[in-house]
């Protein structure tokens, strides 16, 4: 059952949130030098983790859409950390261009946010096997695999940055 966070309207609102506040730290003038910086040698810079965000937001949205059409058992979805798409991703905001990143950013959120709102209550209650987590339901994965990990993500990027 969803409780007022994990409702659509609540789920898109932190989504467009966590943009909103990107956004404005991204436009700093003493950030922008920084975003390519990592603060370690095992760590993602600011632009890893926009270019992540940026991969994994569809990918967990087609998971879903896959649960949805499901019509016979349970389907497994999900993926390992080494997954080729996820590194790619990764990469590709690394060597992006900031400006560019950040609107590609843009229309992921604002395509979620109109996926999410747009998703009936028994569609969030589909469910399917995830690899390592077992039984989840739609609106868990938009929760765990979406929001509450851009917002993990929104929180590295500070620390990235160091604000």
């Amino acid at each position: 059952m969803e409780n007022d966070t994990s409702s659509a309207e609540a789920q898109a609102q932190r989504l467009e949130h966590v943009y909103a506040q990107l956004a404005a730290l991204v436009r700093q003038p003493d950030v922008m030098r920084r975003l390519g910086t990592p603060t370690s040698e095992n760590e993602w810079s600011a632009m890893h983790i926009l270019g992540h965000m940026i991969e994994m937001i569809p990918y967990w949205l087609t998971n879903c859409r896959v649960l949805i059409a499901a019509t016979a058992a349970p389907p497994q979805f999900g993926r390992t950390l080494e997954a080729p798409e996820r590194l790619e991703g990764v990469e590709r905001g690394a060597t992006g261009n900031p400006d560019q990143i950040m609107q590609q950013l843009r229309e992921e959120v604002h395509a979620a946010m109109r996926v999410i709102r747009g998703m009936s209550p028994a569609e969030r209650d589909k469910q399917g096997v995830h690899i390592r987590r077992g039984e989840m339901t739609v609106v868990d994965i938009i929760e765990e695999f979406i929001v509450a990990h851009t917002e993990g993500h929104l929180a590295q990027v500070r620390a990235t940055l160091e604000i």
